[in-house]
């Protein structure tokens, strides 16, 4: 088969993502793939919190407002089974419409995920995103480093969640993933529980074009400075420490600081106007530096050593939390710089992080589905 015919080939490839919801990722991977001419759809189990786009939502019932036993019965011997019956019923009305089902992890079609099992049974393709806390090795060489995610956690709740307090089990459950997938797409940081690190493939983070021109002349004569910080967890972004470097410098410079929970639609409008978007201090970033690049903020987001060896040219101002008041005012003091920071962040997210570009790289990758 000539390169043409595999080409046309791979374009009739059928995806199914989801439905997992990690920052709308699912429905970004969809898009990207339909953007290179691929048939791709998004399905979720949850609408994201913030608001993310998502193709379409998979209605089930929620848990009923009552407390105690009335609310524990309810869940456990009427919700549980009807909702499993629902995801049941999804899983036969698309097993034989797609080809490759692309997950984010760690949500499969079931909560045991023998869904899998069947999807290799029936010769279908299996890709895994890999997107952060549910993936790690908190005890590993990366994760074990100071300013890693799991350096900074104390949350119980989400380490429950992540199986961080029974590692036995969440080895157990990424090496599953890791038999039954074709494809994994993950950081360093994400590959620890995976036998062979080395096959995973880079994770790539996209978002939209802005919807109208970035403005790069904000930097020249502002009358203040727009500061932004929008934390997910307060935690792990680090927001204490944001919080007294914004307070130390606001005596010095004008300036407007802007940090709450809001949707995704409204953290867009307002990076639009930003000068300075404070994302995090872990190792590396997240979708919320992509959105900050693409339109034109100066992103101070900490990069460890290993994961600027892997984004060597994205232009973040990384610095540790105890540094950001000096970071910051350093910037403040020459707009010249920040302007030309932002510059290089337009530049390097349409080289980089638009849905097309990252199209293009899976559809590479996936290549080696058509023989």
């Amino acid at each position: 088969m000539n390169t043409e015919e595999k080409a046309k080939n791979i374009k009739k490839l059928r995806v199914f993502v989801g439905p997992g919801n990690t920052a709308g990722n699912a429905h970004y991977i969809a898009r990207s793939l339909r953007s290179v001419g691929v048939k791709a759809e998004s399905y979720v189990y949850h609408a994201h919190e913030f608001g993310y786009p998502v193709d379409k939502e998979v209605v089930q019932f929620r848990s009923v407002s009552r407390k105690g036993l009335i609310k524990l019965v309810n869940n456990r011997f009427v919700l549980r089974p009807v909702n499993a019956g629902i995801r049941f019923l999804f899983f036969i009305s698309v097993l034989f419409r797609y080809d490759l089902f692309y997950f984010i992890s760690p949500i499969t079609f079931f909560d045991n995920h023998r869904d899998l099992g069947v999807l290799k049974f029936f010769g279908k393709k299996v890709a895994f995103f890999f997107p952060g806390c549910a993936e790690r090795n908190p005890h590993d060489e990366l994760n074990a480093m100071k300013y890693s995610d799991c350096w900074f956690c104390s949350d119980v709740g989400k380490q429950r969640y992540c199986l961080c307090h029974k590692p036995d089990e969440k080895r157990r459950r990424i090496e599953y993933f890791e038999k039954m997938a074709d494809f994994i797409f993950s950081r360093p940081n994400t590959s620890g529980y995976l036998k062979k690190p080395e096959k995973a493939l880079p994770m790539w983070l996209m978002t939209d074009l802005p919807g109208q021109q970035v403005d790069l002349e904000r930097y020249s004569g502002a009358g203040s400075w727009k500061i932004m910080h929008f934390p997910s967890h307060q935690e792990l972004k680090g927001t204490r420490y944001v919080e007294a470097a914004i307070a130390k410098l606001n005596g010095k410079y004008k300036i407007e600081y802007l940090s709450r929970r809001m949707t995704n639609r409204e953290v867009l409008e307002n990076l639009g106007k930003a000068h300075i978007l404070v994302d995090q201090f872990t190792h590396t970033f997240g979708l919320l530096a992509i959105e900050g690049l693409s339109r034109g903020c100066v992103v101070i987001c900490r990069m460890e050593q290993w994961a600027r060896s892997c984004y060597p040219d994205i232009p973040v101002v990384s610095c540790n939390p105890e540094d950001l008041e000096e970071t910051i005012e350093g910037l403040l003091a020459d707009p010249e710089r920040m302007q030309q920071i932002a510059e290089r962040s337009v530049r390097w997210f349409r080289e980089n992080a638009t849905l097309e570009v990252v199209g293009k790289r899976m559809l590479n990758v996936f290549q080696t589905i058509v023989r």
